[in-house]
């Protein structure tokens, strides 16, 4: 027997939501719809903990509507997902489904007690992070034109592997961010950054000059990419 539960605590601005058994199309889309209600009393930024805990099994034609919740929460601005899960066929599931499609990253915890502990020792970022699968950057070090693979994205910052020429600690660099052209959102993104974090090949930026309407412009895109069919080009 399967069930879904969704409950909105509006005073910590926390959604908790709860799957249990084995989960078909039917039972997320009306996981789906209680969804929709319980966002619409909380503020932008709001914190979801999804528990898969005792969820077993998600059956093949509820992993669509897995991902329209996913795209619902990432375009009312969610802050943070934690998922909370055990060593089943269901958590196998999610792993292999959101490793193949573009989405937000989650973080992820054993039990609810340890994913509110895990809250409460994470910064909380200025948005969640995307992940865009194969996506390319553009930089230049000492008038070299580079490029680069991108992590994960959000409006603050980006993390970057590399092949070549890594920046160095502190260095400020432009990064070129470039999509398909789309008449509803802006296709080119030139950022000044900061470096915060480097290894042997990767490196991390914080983004200095977007304001508040680049920075929506930049998220609404970013959501734009991650809700485009995981077939689109």
């Amino acid at each position: 027997m399967s069930k879904v539960k969704a409950v909105a605590d509006i005073s910590r601005n926390r959604l908790y939501l709860t799957m249990s058994g084995h989960v078909d199309a039917k039972t997320l889309n009306a996981l789906y719809t209680d969804i929709r209600f319980c966002v619409a009393d909380l503020q932008p930024g709001f914190i979801v903990i999804d528990d898969s805990s005792e969820c077993n099994l998600i059956y093949l034609s509820g992993l669509p509507v897995y991902k329209k919740i996913m795209d619902y929460l990432a375009a009312n601005k969610v802050g943070e997902v934690v998922r909370v899960v055990q060593d089943t066929i269901s958590h196998k599931q999610i792993i292999n489904y959101t490793d193949k499609i573009q989405c937000y990253k989650t973080m992820y915890a054993d039990q609810i007690e340890a994913a509110e502990k895990k809250l409460e020792a994470t910064r909380r970022r200025n948005g969640i992070r995307f992940k865009l699968s194969g996506r390319s950057i553009e930089y230049t070090i000492n008038n070299q034109n580079l490029s680069g693979t991108l992590v994960d994205l959000s409006i603050s910052g980006c993390s970057v592997d590399v092949e070549g020429i890594v920046p160095a600690m502190a260095q400020e660099l432009t990064i070129v961010l470039l999509f398909d052209r789309d008449d509803r959102h802006p296709s080119h993104f030139q950022i000044k950054t900061r470096v915060v974090r480097v290894s042997t090949s990767s490196f991390a930026v914080q983004f200095l000059d977007l304001d508040d309407d680049q920075q929506e412009q930049l998220y609404q895109r970013l959501v734009y990419e991650v809700s485009r069919p995981v077939d689109s080009p």
